[in-house]
This record gives structure tokens, sequence and C-alpha cells, in this order.
């Protein structure tokens, strides 16, 4: 590293140690929701989604009627839900590295402004999907269906705007809050109004609450007890995953989802992975700029996923 590089080559001696330590910091930035998103690649300037109701269930099939006539299968229609576009946005930052630090065998500061501007990269990401549950009950931000992800008037389906269901309450985190949110999620109806019950299995809680989370769920014995009464969380469940998550803005509130609901509703697409690279032109000031750029969209195109509570 001490043997003197010209100017035309010295910026391509630092990319590659630019680039190390800005991919190891984005990666090692904990981003506990982004792990819930459903993640897929896109090829085009937006992604949209249109939700498609549930069928009736299936009619016994008889190969002839009554009267002796071939019997004609049922066709079913799905009702129409609510539309989501998911459009990208370009997300950019810079880091210059001077020449002097490579001539004087500067490469910790070289890595330390590479890791910072990593480090940078994984914050966006990661404050990005927590803030999908930080507007979770803001009027400002509604999905399809006109109203917040976590709210007492969801719109059942498009015609019939007047059936609503809710995913929203306001109990602070307990054993016997985490059982009757479970409940309510497994008494939730499709649009037909058929049973569709949702398999709340994931907790989603900010910093604060951590303690009263474990101390109050994971135990097999109920909370509070004294004649060993058995926790009815790992039987109605199979047991209830934690999830902290430090960009929760809230202290108090906290929310319940379906996993697999979540990676089928709650959407992350990433239409240019994050990357860095070399400015050309860069060089004359004796100063190399390596910009780092990323472009995804996110978002969610049902609710039935989620159960928020809003604690005041």
């Amino acid at each position: 590293m001490t043997t003197p590089m010209v100017s035309s080559n010295w910026t391509q001696w630092v990319l590659p140690i630019v680039r190390k330590e800005w991919q190891q910091k984005l990666e090692a930035v904990p981003a506990p929701s982004l792990n819930l998103f459903g993640r897929e690649t896109s090829t085009a300037a937006a992604e949209y989604s249109q939700g498609m109701g549930n069928f009736g269930l299936v009619p016994e099939y008889n190969s002839t009627t009554a009267e002796g006539n071939a019997a004609a299968i049922q066709y079913d229609s799905f009702s129409e839900l609510y539309e989501k576009t998911f459009t990208h946005k370009e997300y950019a930052k810079g880091v210059a590295i001077e020449r002097k630090l490579w001539d004087d065998d500067q490469s910790g500061l070289i890595r330390r402004r590479a890791q910072i501007l990593g480090n940078s990269f994984g914050t966006t990401r990661a404050t990005h999907a927590a803030s999908v549950f930080n507007n979770a009950f803001s009027s400002d931000h509604v999905g399809g269906d006109g109203v917040s992800l976590c709210n007492a008037s969801h719109p059942v389906n498009k015609v019939d705007g007047s059936t609503t269901f809710s995913n929203a309450g306001s109990t602070a985190l307990s054993y016997d809050a985490v059982i009757s949110t479970i409940i309510a999620g497994q008494g939730l109806n499709d649009d037909r109004d058929n049973p569709m019950p949702v398999m709340y299995d994931t907790l989603l809680i900010p910093t604060a609450l951590q303690g009263v989370a474990y101390e109050q769920l994971k135990g097999l014995l109920k909370p509070g007890t004294g004649d060993n009464d058995t926790s009815a969380i790992p039987y109605m469940t199979g047991g209830i995953n934690i999830i902290v998550d430090p960009y929760l803005s809230d202290a108090n509130n906290w929310f319940m989802l379906d996993s697999a609901m979540a990676s089928m509703h709650l959407l992350w697409y990433d239409r240019v992975n994050p990357e860095i690279a070399l400015d050309p032109s860069s060089d004359f000031n004796l100063v190399a700029q390596y910009r780092g750029y990323m472009r995804y969209s996110f978002g969610w195109d049902d609710a039935r996923f989620i159960y928020g509570h809003a604690v005041a």
C-alpha cells in the first residue's frame, strides 16, 4: 500500500476497500421489521397489487343432474378488493476520500468513512421498514382501502363498504391482552362472511416492552398465579415469536402478526439492490467520490395479517 500510485489509478485501488467496508457495515445493521416483509425483486418502474376475495366452500360434484343430464361445474368469481401501487424511490449518498489519505497510508480512516456510509444505508432501510408500524395508526398513511394499517373500520370489500372489520386496539401489553388479540384474529371472516381465522404467531415490540413480553409470554405457566396454572399461549399458537425492533418509535404500542400472511401482504420490492461505485469524474481535485445508491418500494396491500394496539 505504500507504493506510490499515479493519479490515473489510485481511485481504483481504494474502491475495493470502500466497497468491502461499506457492504459489511450495511448488512450488519439490525433490521428486525424488514425480516417480516415478503421480499421481491422488481424490473419495472412500479409494482401493482390488487386484493382478491375468497371463494365459498367447494360444492359436491355429481356427474349427472336429477334429470339425468350432465352436470355443469360451478365456476366462481373473485370479489374485487383494493388496489395498491408500489412506486420505487431512489436513495443515494456519497463519501469523499482525499488522495493524501492513500498516499499517507491512512487506510484506517478510509475504512471508517466507508463504514459510516454503509451504516447510513443500513439504518435507512431499517427505519423505512419500521415506519410501516410507526405509522400504523396514522390517518396520513392509508392503504388501498382508505384507512390506516391498524384501524377499527377496514372495509371488507369495495362492493359493500358498510361491512368492516377491526384490527386495532388500545390495551397495554400483557398476557391477557395477547390472549384476547389471538382470539380476535381467529374470529375474523373473509369478504363472503365465511370464517377466515388469522393465526397471530409473532409479537412485534419496541425495546421498552421486551421485559414485559418475555416475562408474560415465554413461560410454560400462566404469569401471576400461584397454583401452577398452565399458560394457554403455547397451545393456542405453538409459541409466540417475539421480535424487538429498536426503530419502533412509540414505547407502548405493540403488534401481533400472522407471519405467513405478512409475507404475502407486507411487501418490499427491490428495484436496485444497494450498490456503491466510483464517480469517474471526481478526481480532478485529488478527491475521489464514492456514491452509494439503492431503489425500492414497500408497503401493504391487505391488513388482516396484523393487529395493533395504540396504547396511551
